[in-house]
């Protein structure tokens, strides 16, 4: 791990192309609603990538070739968080194994290995194709949970058999220092750091080596019953609409997404969390929906939307405010 807290927000800072003004509402929306949970006493697990290989192989179709990694946690100098034991798993991290399992979907834990702060080295931010721009100064053990032994380390050879290796750092980009403004104390909370480096070095670690496209979610909430559920997270202000009233966006790739959780016969659902917030970005109240419901209730024409987090403008899906459910309803039926 980076053995300071700024060291951790620069690598942040080479992972993500585009740091503008969604990307850092995200964040901040994200560290708002997570406190929320702790709050309400509600289990989550941070979220995690599902990958696919970024190129076809043969007669494979890429997408259908799906992963799922879930980033576990190591103990860091600068944080008080507690990292989850690594000879076992927390009930919220077998209950996230357990629907990506239902859904398809094989799951990974990556476990980051032995962990010496010193070592740490940031990626450069340059387009050279030089292994020294892209150092791995911590290696993974990937894990998969069996029956019999419980937590079980598998080769990453066999686990990305179906992605096709990275020749001569090919394709890999890292970007430039300098953009985060780090005097917010919402940016700087060690836990959310250090949530976010072991999620994207995971990434980072993986996309180094192979060729693969991935998709990020945000976190998963476990119900009062058990139950899992992937959560996609928003701070939006709501529009106005002569027909529908007020109404929220979901973007195009969030919706596909939510939808192939949805896609099975085991009664899988996942959750759109809106965090509603005024014209001046301050916080009005938590609305959510079950995505079965959302599908029932939204436009189905698509209308064009805003800049995204990373940089590129949207397509979205309009839902009428009157179909979501404060959160805190919401959480006690799930």
């Amino acid at each position: 791990m980076p053995k300071t807290l700024t060291q951790a927000v620069n690598f942040l800072e080479t992972q993500w192309s585009s740091i503008n003004d969604n990307k850092l509402k995200g964040i901040l929306s994200e560290i708002r609603f997570k406190n929320y949970l702790r709050e309400h006493n509600v289990h989550f697990v941070p979220g995690g990538w599902i990958i696919s290989p970024g190129k076809v192989h043969e007669d494979n179709i890429p997408t259908k070739e799906k992963l799922c990694i879930l980033p576990r946690q190591c103990a860091l100098s600068w944080c008080n968080k507690n990292s989850p034991p690594h000879e076992g798993l927390t009930p919220a991290e077998v209950a996230a194994y357990n629907y990506f399992r239902q859904v398809g979907v094989k799951s990974y834990f990556a476990q980051p290995d032995i962990v010496n702060e010193n070592e740490f080295v940031l990626p450069t931010p340059s387009s050279g194709k030089s292994p020294a721009n892209y150092p791995l100064p911590y290696s993974y053990k990937f894990m998969e949970v069996s029956p019999v032994q419980g937590l079980t380390e598998v080769s990453i050879s066999d686990m990305m058999k179906s992605f096709p290796a990275r020749k001569k750092n090919a394709g890999l980009r890292c970007y430039q220092l300098g953009r985060i403004d780090t005097s917010s104390p919402e940016i700087t909370a060690s836990e959310l750091i250090s949530d976010l480096f072991w999620f994207e070095y995971s990434r980072y670690y993986l996309q180094k080596n192979y060729l693969l496209s991935n998709n990020d979610l945000d976190l998963f909430l476990i119900g009062t019953s058990g139950s899992c559920y992937p959560v996609e997270l928003k701070s939006k202000v709501p529009a106005e609409d002569s027909t529908l009233g007020e109404w929220f966006g979901i973007d195009m790739g969030p919706f596909a997404k939510l939808a192939f959780f949805t896609a099975n016969s085991m009664n899988t659902d996942a959750l759109y969390v809106v965090e509603e917030v005024d014209a001046q970005r301050t916080h009005v109240q938590w609305l959510g929906i079950k995505f079965t419901e959302l599908v029932k209730a939204c436009s189905w024409v698509g209308q064009g939307g805003g800049t995204g987090m990373t940089g590129g403008r949207s397509a979205t899906y309009k839902v009428p405010k009157a179909a979501f459910s404060p959160l805190n309803q919401l959480l006690k039926i799930l």
